[in-house]
């Protein structure tokens, strides 16, 4: 009626669960063969000088680095 379709992580998913993998890895195991396309689509981006939908690069421009003082050289106040 609704006509959903699974998408190929459910396919996956049934072949890592008898395969043995934990269900608690599948995440991880999803995420690894997709990393060849997005740093594909990554470098795809970067290689294209009409590329107009990338963000600029960004420049920080706001105030230098200040000096702080480490957490364990900092003096405790009490506030009793």
């Amino acid at each position: 009626e609704r006509k959903l379709y699974p998408n190929v992580d459910f396919y996956s998913g049934l072949i890592y669960k008898a395969l043995g993998f934990p269900t608690d890895m599948f995440p991880v195991l999803f995420a690894i063969p997709r990393a060849a396309g997005w740093l594909a689509h990554w470098i795809e981006q970067l290689d294209d000088p009409d590329n107009k939908i990338v963000r600029p690069q960004q420049v920080y421009l706001g105030p230098p680095r200040r000096t702080w003082v480490p957490m364990d050289e900092r003096k405790m106040h009490k506030t009793d």
